[in-house]
C-alpha cells in the first residue's frame, strides 16, 4: 500500500511539475510578445518620426529653393526692366536727334528751292521715320525673344529642382519601413 501511495505521490508531483512547468512556459511566452510587441512599436514609431522628419527638411529645402529662384528672377526682371528703359530713352534720343537734323536740312534745303526742297524733305523724313519703325520693331521682337529666353531658363531651372525633389521624396516613400507580423 505504501508502494502505491508512493506511486501515486510521484504521479501528482510529476504532474503538478508539469503543470507548474506549463505555466511557467506561457508566463515566459506572454512576456516575450509582449516585449516584441513593445520593440515593434517602437520601431514604428521611430520610424514615422524619421520620414516626418526627413519630410520636413525636403519641404524646407524646396521651399527655400523656390524663394531663390523667385528672387533670381525677379532680380533678372528688374535687370531687364532697367535695360529695356535705357534702350528706349536711347531709342528716344536717336528718334529725336534724326527729326533735329532732319529739321535743320529742311530748313537750309528751303533757302535754296522751297518747293523742290519741300519733296526731297517730304521723302527724307518719310525714308527716316520708316527705317527707324523698323529699327523699332526688330528692337521690340529681338527684346521680347530675350525675355522668352530669360523666363524659359527660370522655368526650366524650376523644373529640374522640382524633378529632383520629387525623386527624393518618391525615395523616401518607397524606403518606408513594412510593419513586422
Amino acid at each position: 500500500m505504501l508502494d502505491t501511495e508512493k506511486d501515486l505521490l510521484k504521479e501528482k508531483i510529476k504532474e503538478a511539475l508539469v503543470q507548474q512547468s506549463q505555466e511557467q512556459k506561457e508566463i515566459l511566452e506572454k512576456c516575450l510578445e509582449e516585449e516584441r510587441q513593445r520593440n515593434k512599436d517602437s520601431l514604428v514609431s521611430a520610424a514615422k518620426l524619421e520620414k516626418e522628419a526627413m519630410k520636413d527638411v525636403v519641404l524646407k529645402a524646396i521651399e527655400e529653393e523656390r524663394k531663390t529662384l523667385e528672387k533670381v528672377h525677379a532680380e533678372e526682371r528688374e535687370l531687364w526692366k532697367t535695360e529695356h528703359a535705357k534702350d528706349q530713352e536711347e531709342v528716344s534720343q536717336a528718334i529725336q536727334k534724326a527729326i533735329q537734323e532732319q529739321r535743320k536740312i529742311s530748313q537750309e534745303t528751303v533757302k535754296a528751292a522751297i518747293i523742290e526742297e519741300q519733296k526731297r524733305s517730304a521723302k527724307a523724313v518719310e525714308e527716316a521715320v520708316k527705317r527707324t519703325r523698323d529699327e523699332l520693331i526688330e528692337y521690340i521682337k529681338e527684346q521680347k525673344r530675350l525675355d522668352q529666353v530669360i523666363r524659359q531658363r527660370s522655368l526650366s531651372s524650376l523644373e529640374l529642382f522640382l524633378s529632383c525633389a520629387q525623386k527624393q521624396l518618391s525615395a523616401l516613400i518607397a524606403t518606408e519601413p513594412v510593419d513586422i507580423e
